[in-house]
């Protein structure tokens, strides 16, 4: 299903991310983590590109697993790296022969070993060139990225979020959200776009369920994302303990999943990290308290 037509339909989803396995066995927890995953059903999944756009023939085939194992809608993410638009127009092809009918459309993460991004000859430069270039080839909905706290290469919030603007008036039908921790930027992103856009668009949080601290400090400096206090509070002198981070980790996820629907947030992204455990105890958590359908 095309998720502008599941976004009409639907004032709330659920979703799942993952990611391409690096080899055999971690194909197989892939698909051990799909399996137990898909009974809480998720209207969508995705699968991310990989850096430097490396693993674009994974990110095709996985999604043609879960659409044809599980019949679970999958979206695959895209990105400018390491392209021309004639390469990206010839992959649009093999999507669409291939039945996938839905991208993420991001400009990516420099390839690695660089620190900034820079735009391939006769590429993509930014998200938004690719979202022209998907509208115009007509055969996708589009969904693209949103940073609550700003992307870590804009100048500031506020432009970070003009641009976000100008992706979804581009033909994004919803954008999906980095991590974050607070409510707050949340609310203000989307209060913000609304008074802006003249109506509420679909900003979807992506949730990173907390269950390793180190971890998560690790992340948020790869992505900019912020921990706020309050959750270092109470994780930090835990750090040893790796039963208690865990235990405090997903308690502080469930609450926050419940602040942001009360707040309005029109349904969860979560980043399974092609691990089962945290993400079903998130989602089991919030549908046994009525927050989650």
């Amino acid at each position: 299903m095309r998720l502008d037509q599941l976004f009409a339909a639907k004032t709330r989803t659920l979703s799942f991310e993952f990611f391409p396995p690096k080899n055999e066995r971690s194909w197989l927890t892939l698909e051990d983590t799909i399996d137990q995953l898909a009974p809480l059903g998720p209207d969508f999944v995705s699968v991310t590109y990989g850096a430097g756009g490396g693993t674009r023939a994974k990110t095709r085939e996985i999604v043609e697993h879960i659409q044809g194992k599980t019949g679970i809608t999958a979206m695959a993410h895209l990105t400018c790296v390491n392209a021309t638009k004639a390469d990206l127009q010839a992959l649009l092809n093999e999507y669409a022969i291939a039945g996938i009918g839905n991208l993420l459309a991001l400009r990516g993460d420099p390839p690695k070993g660089e620190t900034r991004f820079t735009p391939t000859d006769g590429g993509c430069a930014y998200a938004l060139d690719l979202i022209n270039l998907i509208r115009a080839d007509g055969r996708f909905a589009i969904t693209c990225a949103a940073f609550p706290e700003k992307h870590p290469d804009a100048v500031s919030r506020e432009a970070d979020w003009t641009n976000l603007e100008r992706k979804l008036k581009a033909g994004a039908s919803a954008a999906i959200t980095q991590c974050f921790f607070t409510v707050e930027p949340y609310i203000e992103l989307v209060a913000h776009l609304t008074t802006r856009l003249g109506y509420a668009p679909r900003i979807i949080p992506g949730i990173l369920p907390i269950t390793n601290f180190k971890s998560l400090e690790r992340f948020c400096v790869t992505c900019g994302a912020t921990i706020p206090e309050t959750l270092r509070a109470q994780l930090a002198p835990l750090t040893d303990d790796v039963v208690a981070v865990r235990r405090a980790g997903i308690a502080y996820t469930v609450q926050f999943c419940k602040a942001l629907l009360a707040a309005g947030a029109p349904g969860l992204h979560l980043y399974a990290l092609n691990r089962s455990t945290a993400v079903a105890e998130v989602v089991t958590a919030l549908r046994l308290s009525g927050h989650l359908d």
